[in-house]
This record gives structure tokens, C-alpha cells and sequence, in this order.
């Protein structure tokens, strides 16, 4: 939600996909005061069409463990979980033609795009 106001100002559409329950999705917009789209895919086919990375590791390996402990002592916690925990997910920019302006898929939990780079790429069309 940091750059909502600015994709609204653009005429940007924000859009999300996400692989829980409906009552996962209603927990996830209050808890987050999303105001965006939100679609489910549970059976993951927008995940598997853009080649997310999915797999134990990525979530509990070595390095997402150690952003998790960086993030705690910053005062961060681990909310409730919801959908496939195993499913990594990405950010991506779609603009005019359905041309793909920017592509961030998550190697990892925590792997998160620079919304910095996201804005300059959502301003090029």
C-alpha cells in the first residue's frame, strides 16, 4: 500500500493474487487496509504461467531464516499464514498490449521488488 496513492494518480490498477480462502483474502484486506483487486488461485495457475519458484527451501531455508530474525529484531512478526506457504510469489507491471514492463519473482520468503524501480517502470508507457 506505500505507493497506492501514486498508482492511483497514474491510473495504475493494483491487482493481487493470492492462493488462500476467500476468508483468507477478507483477513489479509482488513489486516492490510488493501485497497487494490484481489483474486484467488488456489490450484496456482497464474503462479505456474509465470514461472513462481515454489518449494520448502525457499520458504525455510538458511537465508529466509535470517531475513526472518533481521526483520524480527527490526520489530516485525510473522502474521497469520494463509494459502500454499510453500508458493513463492513476484510483482509485476503489465501496461498497454499486455506488455510486460517489470518482473520481480520472489527467489525466496522476503525477496520483495524495490518499489522504487516499480514506479519508475509503471511511469515509462
Amino acid at each position: 500500500m506505500d505507493i497506492k496513492e501514486e498508482l492511483d494518480t497514474m491510473g495504475v490498477a493494483l491487482v493481487s493474487i493470492g492462493s488462500g480462502t476467500p476468508e483468507d483474502a477478507r483477513y489479509f484486506i482488513e489486516k492490510f487496509s488493501y485497497q487494490g483487486e484481489m483474486y484467488l488461485d488456489p490450484e496456482l495457475n497464474a503462479y505456474k504461467a509465470f514461472d513462481l519458484k515454489r518449494g520448502f527451501w525457499r520458504t525455510l531455508g538458511p537465508s529466509p531464516l535470517a531475513r526472518g530474525f533481521k526483520a524480527m529484531k527490526q520489530g516485525f512478526r510473522q502474521g497469520r499464514s494463509a494459502g500454499d506457504l510453500w508458493q513463492q510469489g513476484g510483482l509485476f507491471v503489465i501496461g498497454p498490449g499486455n506488455s510486460l514492463l517489470f518482473e520481480h519473482i520472489n527467489g525466496m520468503a522476503g525477496d520483495q521488488a524495490d518499489l522504487n524501480i516499480v514506479l519508475r517502470a509503471v511511469s515509462l508507457p
